[in-house]
């Protein structure tokens, strides 16, 4: 608590010794938190797949790689912060479910640990409410940085800079050939799916691909929410452009919804980050 009266009391030293902490420890470790984690289903999945075997405890443990020791030393100061809550128990599902997985591949029950594996899977939520936590505390934590520092650019930055502001967005049930020619349409590589006005999540050129090639659709006649992207993360407002386009090198994804108030706002593509960043530099 006493970095966060130091902070809210507007005592600067701490302050500036806070954001010291932040801009050279935090980010670095959140984002190689996201490169790292995300590679461990390559690793699972070669595993499972040669039916090697894996120390489970070296697995399970979620106090050995760099974040877990981020979290139990220098980030435990922080352990007021909801986020930082979320974070923890995150990532101890997230090496919970890699240790199950890792359980049974070792006891030669391949089914079981492809089934957690498999698109859409525990494997890929517990993930996805990883990345989620990594970048809910990286944006609470940069909160407290003292008045007028902040994260260069951030996604609502990247909104304001499109060109093309609206949404281009489509019923779950047309057609992914439907929604091929809405892209071409409108020169854009991904639309929005929208079922009875909830958004389902996105679909994009590479989505319709991948559909057709590991899921077997062999026409471009069935609904287009087969093509949808299943383990979608969406993004915030205030998240930082850094992170995303971390996030967006590490899940090999090139599109990420930004939803606010449970609502979706746009959609930001690494096109649009590149033209931002060449832009102004």
């Amino acid at each position: 608590m006493k970095d966060q009266e130091a902070i809210s009391n507007g005592d600067k030293n701490p302050a500036v010794d806070f954001f010291s902490i932040w801009s050279k420890t935090n980010i670095n470790i959140f984002n190689n938190a996201i490169e790292s984690h995300e590679k461990w289903k390559s690793q699972l999945i070669v595993h499972v797949k040669e039916g090697m075997k894996g120390e489970i405890d070296e697995v399970s443990s979620s106090h050995v790689c760099e974040l877990g020791q981020w979290i139990d030393g220098e980030g435990s100061r922080f352990a007021y912060l909801p986020s930082f809550q979320m974070l923890r128990e995150a990532h101890e599902g997230f090496h919970g479910t890699a240790a199950e997985i890792m359980t049974y591949s070792n006891a030669g029950d391949k089914p079981k640990a492809t089934a957690l594996l498999k698109e859409g899977g525990k494997y890929a939520q517990s993930s996805i409410e990883l990345i989620k936590a990594l970048l809910a505390c990286s944006k609470e934590l940069a909160d407290f940085v003292v008045k007028g520092i902040r994260i260069r650019y951030k996604i609502s930055d990247i909104l304001r800079a499109k060109l093309k502001q609206d949404i281009v967005s489509i019923d779950g049930g047309a057609t992914i050939f439907d929604a091929i020619k809405l892209m071409l349409e409108h020169n854009v590589g991904s639309v929005a799916v929208y079922k009875d006005n909830a958004f389902l999540g996105v679909c994009t050129e590479r989505g319709c691909l991948e559909s057709m090639v590991y899921k077997g659709i062999d026409t471009l006649q069935v609904p287009v929410v087969n093509a949808l992207d299943t383990e979608t993360i969406c993004v915030h407002p205030d998240d930082s452009v850094e992170q995303c386009m971390v996030l967006m090198s590490s899940t090999r994804k090139r599109h990420l919804p930004v939803e606010h108030d449970g609502k979706l706002i746009g959609i930001v593509s690494i096109g649009d980050i590149i033209t931002k960043l060449a832009q102004y530099g």
